[in-house]
Protein backbone atom coordinates (compact mmCIF):
# COMPACT_ATOMS: atom_id res chain seq x y z
CA UNK A 1 0.00 0.00 0.00
CA UNK A 2 3.15 2.25 0.93
CA UNK A 3 4.49 1.80 -2.70
CA UNK A 4 1.14 2.42 -4.02
CA UNK A 5 0.87 5.69 -2.24
CA UNK A 6 4.39 6.71 -3.29
CA UNK A 7 3.73 5.88 -6.96
CA UNK A 8 0.25 8.01 -6.82
CA UNK A 9 2.51 10.61 -5.54
CA UNK A 10 5.11 10.46 -7.50
CA UNK A 11 2.62 10.68 -10.94
CA UNK A 12 1.30 13.92 -9.10
CA UNK A 13 4.78 15.67 -8.87
CA UNK A 14 5.72 14.36 -13.10
CA UNK A 15 1.87 15.31 -13.74
CA UNK A 16 2.46 18.83 -12.25
CA UNK A 17 6.01 19.43 -13.72
CA UNK A 18 4.83 18.46 -17.40
CA UNK A 19 1.72 20.69 -16.91
CA UNK A 20 4.21 23.64 -15.45
CA UNK A 21 6.39 22.71 -18.36
CA UNK A 22 3.86 22.93 -20.66
CA UNK A 23 2.47 26.49 -19.03
CA UNK A 24 5.97 27.92 -19.30
CA UNK A 25 6.32 26.32 -22.84
CA UNK A 26 3.19 27.92 -24.17
CA UNK A 27 4.44 31.41 -22.33
CA UNK A 28 7.81 31.46 -24.02
CA UNK A 29 6.43 31.35 -27.97
CA UNK A 30 6.12 35.26 -28.83
CA UNK A 31 4.57 35.67 -32.87
CA UNK A 32 5.97 39.03 -33.80
CA UNK A 33 3.23 40.57 -36.69
CA UNK A 34 3.79 41.03 -40.31
CA UNK A 35 5.98 43.93 -40.87
CA UNK A 36 6.80 44.49 -37.04
CA UNK A 37 10.01 43.72 -35.23
CA UNK A 38 10.12 43.20 -31.82
CA UNK A 39 12.26 44.58 -28.37
CA UNK A 40 13.17 41.85 -25.82
CA UNK A 41 13.26 43.16 -22.50
CA UNK A 42 15.36 41.05 -20.04
CA UNK A 43 14.19 41.78 -16.15
CA UNK A 44 18.36 40.62 -15.58
CA UNK A 45 19.99 42.85 -17.93
CA UNK A 46 17.84 45.14 -19.78
CA UNK A 47 17.13 45.59 -23.23
CA UNK A 48 18.10 43.06 -25.76
CA UNK A 49 20.23 44.79 -28.70
CA UNK A 50 19.26 42.19 -30.92
CA UNK A 51 15.58 42.70 -32.23
CA UNK A 52 12.84 39.45 -32.96
CA UNK A 53 11.75 39.65 -36.61
CA UNK A 54 8.02 38.90 -37.84
CA UNK A 55 7.46 34.95 -36.87
CA UNK A 56 7.48 32.88 -34.20
CA UNK A 57 10.23 33.29 -31.30
CA UNK A 58 10.38 31.30 -28.32
CA UNK A 59 11.86 33.71 -25.45
CA UNK A 60 12.57 32.97 -21.58
CA UNK A 61 9.43 33.28 -19.29
CA UNK A 62 11.21 36.43 -17.34
CA UNK A 63 11.55 38.37 -20.65
CA UNK A 64 9.13 40.83 -22.44
CA UNK A 65 8.41 41.39 -25.99
CA UNK A 66 7.36 44.99 -27.40
CA UNK A 67 6.30 44.88 -31.13
CA UNK A 68 6.76 48.03 -33.37
CA UNK A 69 5.80 48.57 -36.85
CA UNK A 70 8.93 48.82 -39.48
CA UNK A 71 7.02 48.87 -42.08
CA UNK A 72 4.83 52.10 -43.27
CA UNK A 73 2.10 52.79 -40.98
CA UNK A 74 -0.84 55.93 -41.78
CA UNK A 75 -1.43 57.87 -38.38
CA UNK A 76 -4.65 60.27 -38.49
CA UNK A 77 -4.26 63.09 -36.42
CA UNK A 78 -7.29 64.38 -34.49
CA UNK A 79 -8.80 68.01 -35.75
CA UNK A 80 -6.88 70.61 -33.93
CA UNK A 81 -6.84 74.67 -34.14
CA UNK A 82 -4.09 76.85 -35.44
CA UNK A 83 -3.54 80.26 -35.54
CA UNK A 84 -2.47 82.51 -38.88
CA UNK A 85 0.19 85.31 -38.85
CA UNK A 86 -2.90 87.60 -38.92
CA UNK A 87 -4.63 86.03 -35.91
CA UNK A 88 -7.58 84.24 -37.81
CA UNK A 89 -8.23 80.91 -36.69
CA UNK A 90 -8.56 77.75 -38.55
CA UNK A 91 -9.56 74.26 -38.02
CA UNK A 92 -7.28 71.51 -39.59
CA UNK A 93 -6.70 67.74 -39.42
CA UNK A 94 -3.78 65.63 -41.46
CA UNK A 95 -2.12 62.62 -41.44
CA UNK A 96 0.95 61.46 -42.04
CA UNK A 97 2.93 58.25 -43.25
CA UNK A 98 5.80 56.97 -40.90
CA UNK A 99 7.90 53.92 -39.68
CA UNK A 100 10.13 52.63 -36.83
CA UNK A 101 13.80 52.42 -37.98
CA UNK A 102 14.94 48.90 -37.22
CA UNK A 103 18.39 49.77 -35.64
CA UNK A 104 17.06 52.27 -33.82
CA UNK A 105 14.09 50.00 -31.81
CA UNK A 106 15.89 49.35 -28.85
CA UNK A 107 16.74 53.50 -28.46
CA UNK A 108 13.06 53.89 -28.99
CA UNK A 109 11.61 51.62 -26.36
CA UNK A 110 14.35 53.02 -23.76
CA UNK A 111 13.79 56.99 -24.49
CA UNK A 112 9.66 56.14 -24.31
CA UNK A 113 9.97 53.54 -21.42
CA UNK A 114 8.49 50.74 -22.99
CA UNK A 115 5.59 52.28 -24.39
CA UNK A 116 3.65 50.52 -27.36
CA UNK A 117 3.44 52.11 -31.29
CA UNK A 118 -0.13 53.05 -30.85
CA UNK A 119 0.64 55.33 -27.52
CA UNK A 120 3.91 57.35 -28.57
CA UNK A 121 1.44 57.87 -32.18
CA UNK A 122 -1.22 59.71 -29.74
CA UNK A 123 1.36 60.92 -27.30
CA UNK A 124 4.86 62.52 -28.52
CA UNK A 125 4.50 62.12 -32.07
CA UNK A 126 1.25 63.57 -32.23
CA UNK A 127 2.24 66.38 -30.14
CA UNK A 128 5.33 67.10 -32.31
CA UNK A 129 3.56 66.89 -35.52
CA UNK A 130 1.07 69.60 -33.93
CA UNK A 131 3.80 71.70 -33.38
CA UNK A 132 5.27 71.28 -37.11
CA UNK A 133 1.67 72.50 -38.06
CA UNK A 134 1.32 75.70 -35.41
CA UNK A 135 5.06 76.73 -36.54
CA UNK A 136 4.15 76.91 -40.53
CA UNK A 137 0.52 78.50 -40.32
CA UNK A 138 2.12 81.05 -37.72
CA UNK A 139 4.23 82.51 -41.19
CA UNK A 140 1.25 82.68 -43.38
CA UNK A 141 -1.69 84.75 -43.52
CA UNK A 142 -5.13 83.70 -43.64
CA UNK A 143 -5.69 84.25 -47.07
CA UNK A 144 -1.99 83.07 -48.15
CA UNK A 145 -2.50 79.90 -46.24
CA UNK A 146 -5.50 79.44 -49.04
CA UNK A 147 -3.13 80.32 -51.49
CA UNK A 148 -0.55 78.27 -51.08
CA UNK A 149 -1.42 74.69 -49.02
CA UNK A 150 0.86 72.67 -51.35
CA UNK A 151 3.65 74.66 -50.42
CA UNK A 152 2.15 74.20 -46.18
CA UNK A 153 2.15 70.68 -46.26
CA UNK A 154 5.79 70.45 -48.01
CA UNK A 155 7.27 72.52 -45.22
CA UNK A 156 5.30 70.79 -42.32
CA UNK A 157 6.29 67.31 -43.43
CA UNK A 158 9.62 68.70 -43.49
CA UNK A 159 9.66 70.28 -39.90
CA UNK A 160 7.69 67.17 -38.41
CA UNK A 161 10.43 65.17 -40.20
CA UNK A 162 13.20 66.84 -38.82
CA UNK A 163 11.67 66.72 -35.52
CA UNK A 164 11.33 63.49 -35.36
CA UNK A 165 14.00 61.67 -37.42
CA UNK A 166 16.60 61.81 -34.97
CA UNK A 167 14.64 59.81 -32.42
CA UNK A 168 14.29 56.78 -34.71
CA UNK A 169 10.94 57.43 -36.73
CA UNK A 170 10.83 58.00 -40.61
CA UNK A 171 8.29 60.19 -41.71
CA UNK A 172 7.34 59.00 -45.42
CA UNK A 173 4.39 61.85 -45.93
CA UNK A 174 2.45 63.96 -44.69
CA UNK A 175 -0.94 64.52 -45.84
CA UNK A 176 -2.96 68.14 -45.01
CA UNK A 177 -6.49 68.62 -45.58
CA UNK A 178 -8.36 71.76 -46.52
CA UNK A 179 -8.35 74.22 -43.61
CA UNK A 180 -11.73 75.51 -42.26
CA UNK A 181 -12.47 78.73 -40.94
CA UNK A 182 -15.15 79.69 -38.75
CA UNK A 183 -18.17 81.84 -40.07
CA UNK A 184 -16.67 85.23 -39.43
CA UNK A 185 -13.44 84.30 -40.94
CA UNK A 186 -14.90 82.80 -44.24
CA UNK A 187 -16.80 85.31 -44.81
CA UNK A 188 -14.08 88.11 -44.57
CA UNK A 189 -12.09 85.99 -47.08
CA UNK A 190 -15.15 85.66 -49.35
CA UNK A 191 -14.93 89.54 -49.30
CA UNK A 192 -11.43 89.81 -50.11
CA UNK A 193 -11.82 87.41 -53.14
CA UNK A 194 -14.65 89.07 -54.65
CA UNK A 195 -12.89 92.16 -54.39
CA UNK A 196 -10.13 90.95 -55.68
CA UNK A 197 -12.27 89.40 -58.53
CA UNK A 198 -13.73 92.65 -59.49
CA UNK A 199 -10.66 93.69 -59.77
CA UNK A 200 -9.23 91.23 -62.75
CA UNK A 201 -12.35 91.92 -64.16
CA UNK A 202 -11.74 95.46 -64.11
CA UNK A 203 -8.54 94.72 -65.32
CA UNK A 204 -9.44 92.56 -68.30
CA UNK A 205 -12.34 95.21 -69.40
CA UNK A 206 -9.10 97.65 -69.50
CA UNK A 207 -7.04 95.72 -71.64
CA UNK A 208 -10.18 94.97 -73.65
CA UNK A 209 -10.32 98.50 -74.11
CA UNK A 210 -7.23 99.37 -75.33
CA UNK A 211 -7.10 96.31 -77.73
CA UNK A 212 -9.99 97.59 -79.40
CA UNK A 213 -8.67 101.03 -79.54
CA UNK A 214 -5.42 100.03 -80.91
CA UNK A 215 -7.25 98.02 -83.57
CA UNK A 216 -9.33 100.95 -84.56
CA UNK A 217 -6.15 102.89 -84.65
CA UNK A 218 -4.75 100.54 -86.97
CA UNK A 219 -7.98 100.78 -89.02
CA UNK A 220 -8.13 104.19 -89.27
CA UNK A 221 -4.26 104.61 -90.31
CA UNK A 222 -4.97 101.61 -93.03
CA UNK A 223 -7.74 104.16 -94.61
CA UNK A 224 -5.68 107.11 -94.29
CA UNK A 225 -2.76 105.31 -95.57
CA UNK A 226 -5.21 103.79 -98.63
CA UNK A 227 -6.40 107.19 -99.19
CA UNK A 228 -3.07 108.67 -99.26
CA UNK A 229 -1.77 106.18 -101.96
CA UNK A 230 -4.92 106.44 -103.65
CA UNK A 231 -4.56 110.81 -103.96
CA UNK A 232 -0.66 110.32 -104.87
CA UNK A 233 -1.85 107.46 -107.72
CA UNK A 234 -4.32 110.19 -109.16
CA UNK A 235 -2.12 113.17 -109.05
CA UNK A 236 0.76 111.39 -110.42
CA UNK A 237 -1.93 110.12 -113.44
CA UNK A 238 -2.75 113.30 -113.83
CA UNK A 239 0.63 114.74 -113.83
CA UNK A 240 1.42 112.73 -116.38
CA UNK A 241 -1.53 113.29 -118.54
CA UNK A 242 -0.54 117.45 -118.24
CA UNK A 243 2.47 116.35 -119.22
CA UNK A 244 1.48 114.91 -122.34
CA UNK A 245 -1.31 117.81 -123.43
CA UNK A 246 1.24 119.53 -126.05
CA UNK A 247 -0.56 121.96 -128.63
CA UNK A 248 -0.54 119.24 -131.38
CA UNK A 249 -2.32 116.73 -129.30
CA UNK A 250 -5.31 119.92 -128.39
CA UNK A 251 -5.29 120.62 -131.72
CA UNK A 252 -5.53 117.18 -132.93
CA UNK A 253 -8.35 116.94 -130.37
CA UNK A 254 -10.38 120.10 -131.54
CA UNK A 255 -10.41 119.18 -135.20
CA UNK A 256 -12.19 115.91 -134.23
CA UNK A 257 -14.38 117.44 -132.42
CA UNK A 258 -15.38 120.10 -134.90
CA UNK A 259 -18.32 118.91 -136.99
CA UNK A 260 -17.45 121.18 -140.04
CA UNK A 261 -19.68 123.70 -140.37
CA UNK A 262 -17.94 126.93 -141.46
CA UNK A 263 -21.08 129.33 -140.26
CA UNK A 264 -21.00 128.49 -136.51
CA UNK A 265 -17.95 130.27 -134.94
CA UNK A 266 -18.23 128.07 -131.59
CA UNK A 267 -20.08 124.90 -130.95
CA UNK A 268 -20.25 122.81 -127.91
CA UNK A 269 -19.47 119.44 -128.58
CA UNK A 270 -19.41 116.26 -126.17
CA UNK A 271 -20.99 115.96 -122.45
CA UNK A 272 -17.42 117.44 -121.51
CA UNK A 273 -18.34 120.85 -122.81
CA UNK A 274 -15.33 121.28 -124.79
CA UNK A 275 -15.17 124.42 -126.84
CA UNK A 276 -15.12 124.35 -129.91
CA UNK A 277 -13.81 127.16 -132.49
CA UNK A 278 -14.74 127.47 -136.03
CA UNK A 279 -12.08 128.82 -138.37
CA UNK A 280 -11.54 129.95 -142.23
Amino acid sequence: MFKTTKSIVGAGVVGVGLLVGGVLGVMSIEVIGQGHAGVVYNRSHGVEEETLGQGWHFVSPFERVTEYPVSTETVKVTKFNVQTKDGKPLSVELSYDYSNALEKLPSIYNKFKGQDSATIQEGWLQTRIKKATLNVFAKYSVLEVFQHQGQINAEIEKEFRKIVEEHGFIVDSVTLGAPTPDKKTAQAIQAVVDAQQKLEQLEIEKEQAKVAAEKSKIEAQGKADAQLIQAKAEAEANKTINASLTAQIIELKRIDKWDGDKNVQTKVVGSDANVIVGGK
